[in-house]
């Protein structure tokens, strides 16, 4: 993989004679795999020199463009971008889904007339535009991950991870915590620690670094890292080169020259052997794995989803705020057009809770005497067996942020002050587009942590196919003329497959499983079609990759009776089984089982467990 920049300003393209060394044309990356796909990230003012350069080498016929976010500096160049305006040509454009408007819409909005001369279906090419959310997708042989930035517009971050090597691209990104943003070291919680997890083990980071951590209690609220902040994420992330980007307008060359010796200084005093450079126009990095190894690739939801229900029916509840921070709330959701918006009493809201099953819960600390995680975890225990779990806020200061509390209360998020109405509105979307995504998350079992020993007890978790289990799942799926058939065990946040017939993947999430239901009876879990079963109609593996349509499970149980995990067969159409159909796959469960008791005299070789996704 070639990655190469062209544009490395952030906020305004600034040319001349102090920025030659690191350029100042605004964000714009290439990206160039063995196989020959082209891959660009963002389209700031640089993408007009690439586009000449794609036109000239005659490479400019196909190719993709990642958006981050629609900020002008970072689609600028779209409307100068060459290759668009050749007929002949096809060019695919990703970029975060809004609430209301479409990722097209907002592009053409800076090429209407009054900004701009030519409208966007000027373009000659065929241009496919595709709304991302939190996922995965591939190009080619590219594998993308995304995930929501912390931005005052909503943005996602890209993981590439193609050539045996992984690319991570996040601009612009904001500290979660204040603290670490002003370049205190300390462990990565909440949200910094869901970034962490991102970039972790990257080969190189792209990565925004326009502010300095004495800068920074003034730019709060901004959307932007300090290279204090970056460099502690990615030497916690074990990330092996970074690149720091998104260069200050106000930076000269020689300004960001010291930035990156302060920037180095501060990996050798942690101990770390991160490479630190900063990112300049026209240079270019070869990524090729250091070592052959095999990686763990999970399974993720696609990114390419688009939530079937609207704006209009998500309702958003809030209490504990005083008076000027719900007028900034309610300012942000009317901006993006979020009718249902009411702020509640402490009682009122644990019965709409109860009852209307909001999409959106903001808990403050403005009430005396109430504790917002505690209030959180009283919510939680309100919700009832069938819903969905609801993102509920906690507003507060920094100090108040107990991330430990707030983790075993079933805290979402924080939004913690000062925040503007823009910043609350990117958090907002970001929330909401989660919770659009709706699917019924299957309860705990009564027996849960007895359960759990048990599924452990087995001693198979990440443990290598073995044929004693293939074989079933072979003699389920020819049996029952099933494409997919599956030994699962359930884990705690897992669904982990000692046999994958048809699939892929070697685990999945636990709140998407369907074997995550099939635990919770001994009668089989039988789906005829997901799309019309409330449990599973907006489930990521049904509405995206691999689409689910049919699922039937027989519960497996360990050496106490507890229900360890399924085998289950699952097809791409509707259907149904007979009662003789379900009796057999009963029959090659109970195999299953026999198996699970047997333990043999060699320990089966562990899996390399080396996460490339989260």
């Amino acid at each position: 993989m070639q990655v190469r920049f062209w544009g490395t300003r952030g906020s305004i393209a600034t040319p001349g004679p102090t920025t030659i060394r690191y350029g100042g044309n605004t964000s714009c990356v290439e990206v160039r795999t063995d196989s020959g796909a082209i891959i660009l990230i963002d389209c700031g003012t640089g993408a007009h020199a690439l586009g000449q350069a794609l036109q000239e080498q005659g490479k400019g016929r196909t190719g993709h463009i990642l958006i981050s976010h629609t900020h002008w500096d970072h689609i600028q160049g779209l409307p100068f971008f060459a290759p668009l305006f050749v007929a002949g040509n096809e060019w695919h454009v990703y970029g975060p889904r809004g609430l209301n408007q479409s990722l097209r819409e907002v592009l053409a909005g800076q090429m209407e007339y009054a900004y701009f001369p030519v409208a966007l279906n000027a373009f000659a090419a065929t241009v496919h535009y595709h709304e991302v959310v939190e996922g995965g997708f591939s190009i080619g042989g590219a594998r993308i991950t995304t995930q929501y930035l912390n931005h005052p517009a909503l943005t996602v971050g890209y993981r590439i991870e193609t050539d045996g090597a992984t690319l991570v691209y996040a601009s612009d990104h904001e500290p979660h915590s204040h603290s670490a943003g002003e370049g205190h070291t300390e462990p990565p919680e909440a949200g910094d620690a869901a970034h962490v997890e991102f970039i972790r083990d990257a080969d190189l980071l792209i990565h925004d670094a326009q502010y300095t951590a004495a800068e920074y209690p003034a730019k709060i609220g901004w959307g932007h890292s300090t290279i204090e902040y970056v460099i502690d994420m990615a030497a916690a992330a074990n990330v092996r080169q970074v690149a720091l980007y998104h260069h200050d307008p106000g930076r000269g060359d020689d300004a960001v020259d010291q930035l990156i010796k302060t920037a180095r200084t501060r990996a050798d005093d942690a101990g770390s052997p991160l490479l630190v450079t900063g990112a300049a126009e026209g240079s270019v990095y070869e990524l090729r794995a250091l070592e052959a190894k095999e990686k763990f690739v999970p399974y993720l939801p696609s990114s390419l989803v688009s939530p079937t229900t609207t704006v209009d029916n998500e309702l958003v509840l809030i209490t504990g705020v005083g008076a000027d921070e719900l007028a900034v709330l309610a300012e942000a959701a009317e901006a993006d057009g979020i009718p249902n918006v009411s702020a509640l009493q402490i009682e009122d809201l644990k019965a709409a809770t109860r009852s209307a099953i909001p999409s959106l819960i903001f808990v403050g600390d403005a009430i005396p005497g109430v504790d917002p995680i505690a209030l959180c975890q009283e919510l939680r225990a309100l919700q009832g067996e069938a819903a969905r779990e609801i993102p509920i806020i906690v507003v507060t200061d920094q100090a108040g942020v107990d991330a430990e509390r707030g983790a075993a209360a079933g805290v979402t998020d924080w939004l913690t002050r000062p925040y503007s109405v823009q910043y609350a509105r990117s958090r907002m979307r970001a929330w909401l587009m989660r919770s659009m995504l709706r699917w019924r998350k299957a309860i705990l079992p009564q027996d849960e942590e007895a359960r759990l020993e048990a599924v452990h007890r087995l001693g198979l978790l990440d443990t290598a196919a073995e044929e004693r289990f293939d074989r079933h799942t072979r003699i389920a799926a020819a049996a029952l003329d099933a494409p997919i058939a599956l030994v699962t065990l359930v884990d705690r946040d897992r669904q982990w497959f000692k046999s994958h017939l048809g699939f892929d993947f070697s685990e999945t999430p636990r709140d998407i499983g369907f074997c995550s239901h099939a635990i919770l009876e001994d009668a089989p879990l039988v789906v005829p079609d997901a799309l019309q079963d409330d449990r599973f109609a907006e489930n990521p593996a049904v509405v995206g990759d691999p689409r689910v349509r049919f699922y039937a499970g027989i519960p497996l149980r360990g050496d106490d009776g507890s229900r360890v995990g399924a085998l289950c067969i699952v097809d791409h159409k509707p259907r149904n089984l007979s009662a003789a159909q379900i009796e057999m796959l009963q029959d090659i469960a109970r195999l299953v089982e026999e198996e699970l008791k047997h333990r043999p005299d060699a320990p089966v070789a562990s899996i390399a467990r080396v996460s490339i996704t989260t």
